[in-house]
């Protein structure tokens, strides 16, 4: 299976998935599932149909699932990677407020 084609199998199931969730943690959810050896995906062919079905029941199972912290550990990751600020990023914003508070953008 082409990258192409493999990201384009993976978004439809993010979608159909998404319905019920939010899609960030979906495609958490997706990568996840699809990189775990024990679900046996080969992402270097095509996806068959019953593989995409496979996909969708592995992921809406992981994500309806309440009683393991699997699925808390995979919400904290998708919060952490919402929210991350590189460094840079809040100095800069940081500065921006303390310019701002002294009166130095007037």
């Amino acid at each position: 299976m082409s990258r192409a084609q493999a990201e384009s199998v993976i978004k439809n199931c993010i979608r159909k998935i998404a319905q019920a969730v939010s899609e960030t943690l979906v495609a958490f959810m997706v990568i996840a599932v699809v990189l775990d050896p024990a679900n046996e995906f080969n992402v270097d062919r095509t996806l068959t149909k019953d593989d995409v079905q496979k996909l969708i029941k592995l992921c809406v199972d992981r994500l309806m699932d309440t009683r393991t912290p699997s699925l808390d550990t995979v919400k904290m990751q998708v919060y952490f990677d919402m929210n991350y600020t590189t460094r840079s990023d809040f100095l800069e914003e940081h500065r921006r407020v303390l310019e701002s508070s002294l009166g130095y953008n007037q």
